[in-house]
């Protein structure tokens, strides 16, 4: 607003725009004046009239200090110039009224002018907060004129959004071509020729670059301007784009549709509660074991309706309720307990309580329970299973030791006969009897050692199993002993058509069980004959460090990558027994042999590549080995 007029008549103070004004107010007095006198001979009539003219101009310009200053000196000029008789002052009554008359008119006039540059002074003011609001605002805002909706205004957000195209001056359908079919031009159309608003949320509108236009929604109201005969004379656009927002939205229900299948679907139940323990959601498998709905236990306390009650009939006290006092340390808690159903009955569960955590507060608690009933009785099963399972196996590693003695004590004698009958024959190569039971004899002899295998092999497993195998340590020589059980099987390597290849870096001595030690050798070079067969078997023997190595590989069917982690189990094989025979005793006892003098067995084997077997074992006692 001008700040002329009074403010200047009141502060005394003059400055560049002050003087400015009333060097105007004087220069257009004296205009006036002197139209005045060059029109005097029309205007005899009417000596103020250019003078008003004066006094408007003063005031319009300058407010009410040039404005007055105008007055008064028109007043003066009028009477001195043209009120009779001319160039003089004569106060004649009727000269007073007229002067006094222009004087009143010329304050009139100036308050009237003052204060519409006031008006509009405030009017520009109001009008430029309204812009700078409007450009700063951080909604969509856009002024259209007219039926065809011509831009008048677009500010920052609007000209972002639509690529910082050239809106002003165009209508709306050749600034913005890609609302063409999304119904938007007849919303404005509609607006415009109704009056009437129209709000939109979150309508979904193709924006930005026509050439590449990307999807949002928004949030709008197309509100009607009046013109100055009342009618509609433009639209304005005021909205929000809430894409993120309806976006998350969605996400969120989504979210919560799927939680909502998850929980009710879930087999295990699902109870939460407020910061207050009462009820707040159950699902579906809460409700089936609880008894109580969802409605019944809404808003209730969830102790006092499932957990108040202890199997023998006391009560049971919420501040020893381990669920309840999740919610108080804030921690989660979990464990077994016994909850009461609605119709009074007991039935156990497992529990897990976790408190819903906000900053360092819990507001609330999500319980998952399972029903225990039938783990408790599957559990008494399987301990009764368990107990029968020990009794039979107790009964089997007794039939086992009976059933090995008993066999091993016909077999002794039979094995003397055969060694006898083959001493008969190889004496008298030509007989009768060497003739007719020469091979008959190499046969039952090698059956009958096959038998006295498997029988030690048995009694083996029932001392290993009854901890009754004992050690006897002592110092042994392992290349020396691997040499007299390689003597001892070259009958049968004939046999197998094997060749048996010794390979060693000398003498290498330890503690050792020297027939347990002979055992451990049959067993692998049985192996590697039989699944070996028609091809040579290697041995190796070291010493590295404090640990003696001994390698048995043979280049036979090998072994199948599923077979190698169960072939040094109890009854194990590593191939079909109908293509060959034994119990699969022989590698299991060779691993608890080894182990008992602190040694290990291990295998590798790639199928029709042979398998190579490695034992290893300590130069001296380990501390934990003994007699057992």
């Amino acid at each position: 607003m001008d700040a002329t007029g009074d403010s200047r008549l009141g502060g005394g103070g003059w400055n560049n725009s002050s003087l400015m004004s009333h060097g105007f107010a004087l220069l257009v007095t004296a205009a006036a004046l002197l139209l005045q006198f060059v029109l005097y001979p029309y205007v005899r009539a009417t000596p103020f009239l250019l003078f008003f003219g004066a006094v408007m101009l003063s005031a319009w310009n300058g407010g009410w200090g040039p404005g007055l200053l105008s007055a008064g000196l028109s007043a003066v000029a009028a009477s001195y110039f043209f009120l009779p008789p001319r160039f003089a002052f004569s106060w004649r009554p009727e000269d007073l009224l007229s002067v006094s008359l222009f004087l009143a008119i010329s304050t009139l006039i100036i308050r009237l002018n003052v204060h519409t540059r006031a008006a509009q002074a405030d009017a520009e003011a109001q009008r430029e907060r309204l812009h700078t609001l409007f450009m700063r605002a951080p909604a969509i805002i856009a002024i259209h004129r007219g039926p065809e909706h011509v831009f008048e205004f677009s500010n920052p957000v609007h000209a972002q959004l639509l690529g910082g195209r050239e809106l002003l001056g165009r209508t709306v359908r050749q600034a913005q071509p890609e609302l063409e079919g999304q119904g938007f031009y007849e919303l404005l159309d509609r607006v415009y020729q109704t009056g009437e608003p129209i709000y939109g949320k979150e309508a979904l509108a193709n924006v930005g670059d026509p050439t590449h236009p990307r999807t949002g929604y928004f949030n709008f109201v197309y509100q009607p301007m009046p013109g100055r005969d009342g009618r509609p004379d433009g639209v304005m656009v005021f909205g929000f784009e809430v894409t993120e927002q309806v976006l998350a939205r969605r996400g969120l229900e989504r979210t919560e549709r799927r939680l909502a299948t998850i929980t009710h679907n879930a087999t295990l139940g699902l109870i939460m509660m407020d910061d207050r323990q009462h009820c707040v959601f159950m699902n579906p498998s809460a409700e089936q074991l609880t008894g109580f709905t969802l409605e019944e236990l809404r808003g209730q306390p969830l102790h006092d309706c499932i957990h108040h009650t202890r199997p023998d009939g006391t009560p049971y006290p919420i501040s020893e309720c381990p669920i309840d006092r999740a919610l108080a340390t804030r921690c989660q808690e979990r464990g077994h307990d016994v909850f009461v159903h609605k119709d009074g009955g007991f039935y156990p569960v497992a529990f897990t309580a976790s408190p819903i955590l906000e900053g360092d507060r819990a507001t609330g608690l999500v319980i998952e329970l399972r029903d225990t009933t039938e783990d408790q009785r599957k559990q008494a099963e399987r301990e009764r299973l368990l107990v029968e399972l020990r009794e039979a196996v107790r009964l089997r590693d007794e039939f086992l030791s009976v059933a090995s003695h008993e066999l091993r004590t016909p077999l002794t004698p039979l094995s003397l006969r055969l060694q006898g009958l083959e001493r008969s024959i190889r004496a008298e190569p030509g007989s009768p009897l060497a003739a007719r039971l020469g091979k008959e004899v190499d046969v039952m002899r090698r059956q009958v050692k096959r038998l006295s295998d498997l029988v030690n092999g048995l009694l083996d497993v029932s001392r290993i199993t009854t901890g009754r195998m004992k050690l006897l340590l002592e110092e042994v020589e392992l290349t020396e002993v691997t040499r007299e059980v390689l003597a001892r099987f070259q009958s049968e390597a004939q046999h197998a058509r094997c060749a048996l290849i010794l390979d060693t870096d000398g003498p290498v001595s330890g503690q050792w069980d020297r027939l347990r030690l002979e055992q451990v050798l049959t067993n692998l070079l049985s192996n590697a004959l039989k699944y070996g067969a028609g091809k040579p078997v290697h041995l190796h023997v070291e010493q590295r460090e404090d640990r003696a190595r001994l390698v048995v590989r043979d280049e036979g069917i090998g072994i199948h990558p599923e077979a190698m982690g169960r072939i040094f189990n109890r009854f194990e094989r590593g191939v079909s027994e109908r293509h060959y025979g034994g119990l699969g005793l022989g590698l299991y006892v060779t691993r608890q042999i080894l182990a008992a003098m602190g040694g290990t067995v291990t295998a590798e084997s790639t199928p029709a590549q042979g398998a190579t077997f490695t034992v290893e074992l300590p130069l001296q006692p380990v501390p934990s080995q003994g007699a057992a």
